[in-house]
């Protein structure tokens, strides 16, 4: 299964993929992932590290921006306690480009968590895998890949020693150390909810734009009646003089209305679905894809005739926002629409619409396309295999978190 969305390890690096394609001073980066300490207590934020180095000569960039497309995700794979399940996280090319000079490394930690529940004991081998875009000093771009293998070992649950481990991630909310608040904030946004509702709730007013993104997280994983109040607070028209740009640029303002609009989506509540179908025509493209995965989710059937309209627009980025969203619609009817799409005009439009029937049925026809195949040849075949299947066709009922038990 794998969902679409930190014992001292013994790390495997199986090292980048395609070296001999990089320039030289791409093939001398290394990375690795590893677990933050050699065990854990169910209940407590399980923390990974991720380092890059560059032990070359010369100067490289990572995340590099380009114009074309962009590769920068990572995976996970975790196996074990009975259970197994892979998880992906995409941050869209957001993150800045920065310099890694000769001898120099960086390192990040996030607790696995933002996509693993892990309810038993037990020992869990986690594969870990990052793509990065980066550029050379003479301005070549390649996509460096790294992959590391590591075991996370969870003892049984000790309420007194997660309760401290716990209070003492809550006291870090309110270090000086800007690196100390950060992961304080990572583990509130995705460990043991239960336990920072009240903080989580007061941070969701903060003045903070970058700790109100976190409290938003954490009160989706919440979802009690009053974290869903909380959530939709954050996105109320006039509740803030900060609203949406009409440009690509998300600011960490605009990331936590998009949490708060993809929390309120996942949680069922259909109540807030009027609040969410405001922004599904917003200006910034990432606030409407948010709302369209929105009302997907809480509308069902009634939502698809809401996105299909979105195809008659003049604006591809609406029309590949709403081929998107369609891919979150458990409902059969989202197919046909989809299958409509693949021969819209732009070529993103048709990608998109392409990329979210694969997911939502399992089907692929990727040899007509890898052989040439026109979009009108590869939707004939799509709706050669719908008549013959939609009648006994379920869409499975979609998860956001792997819940290892």
């Amino acid at each position: 299964m794998w969902i679409e969305l930190r014992t001292r390890a013994t790390i495997l690096i199986l090292g980048a993929v395609c070296l001999g394609s990089l320039p030289a001073s791409a093939q001398d980066l290394q990375g690795r992932f590893y677990a933050e300490k050699d065990g854990y207590i169910v209940g407590e934020p399980v923390l990974f590290n991720v380092e890059m180095n560059n032990s070359g000569k010369e100067v490289v960039y990572v995340n590099a921006k380009t114009s074309g497309k962009c590769l920068a995700s990572y995976e996970f794979v975790v196996s074990g306690a009975g259970a197994a399940c892979g998880a992906r996280w995409d941050p869209g090319c957001q993150d800045e480009e920065s310099v890694l000079e000769p001898g120099e490394s960086f390192r990040g930690q996030w607790p696995l968590d933002s996509w693993y529940q892990f309810e038993r004991e037990g020992k869990y081998q986690v594969t870990a895998t990052r793509h990065i875009p980066v550029r050379s000093d003479r301005g070549e771009v390649h996509d460096f890949t790294f992959v590391s293998k590591f075991e996370v070992n969870l003892e049984p649950a000790d309420s007194t020693r997660v309760q401290r481990t716990l209070q003492e991630f809550e006291r870090n909310l309110h270090s000086s150390d800007p690196d100390v608040r950060h992961a304080a904030l990572d583990v509130l946004a995705t460990t043991s909810p239960n336990y920072f509702e009240t903080t989580a709730l007061r941070l969701s007013r903060d003045e903070d734009p970058f700790v109100v993104m976190h409290a938003v997280e954490a009160l989706g994983r919440l979802d009690t009646p009053h974290a869903r109040a909380a959530l939709a607070d954050v996105i109320a028209p006039g509740k803030s003089t900060k609203e949406s740009a009409p440009d690509k640029a998300v600011t960490y303002y605009g990331l936590a209305r998009i949490r708060a609009i993809e929390a309120l989506g996942q949680s069922g509540d259909v109540s807030y679905l009027g609040l969410i179908e405001r922004y599904v025509d917003d200006p910034n493209e990432y606030v409407q894809l948010a709302a369209m995965v929105g009302i997907a989710q809480l509308g069902k059937s009634e939502a698809v005739p809401q996105l299909q309209r979105f195809f008659f627009s003049t604006d591809p980025v609406t029309r590949k926002n709403a081929a998107y969203a369609l891919r979150y619609s458990t409902v059969p009817n989202a197919v046909e629409i989809l299958i409509n799409a693949i021969t819209d005009k732009d070529s993103n439009v048709r990608e998109r619409a392409i990329t979210s029937l694969k997911e939502l049925t399992g089907q692929s026809f990727e040899g007509s396309a890898a052989a040439g195949g026109s979009p009108e040849n590869i939707q004939n075949e799509w709706r050669s295999w719908w008549r013959a299947h939609k009648d006994k066709f379920t869409v499975p009922e979609l998860q956001f978190l792997c819940h290892m038990k």
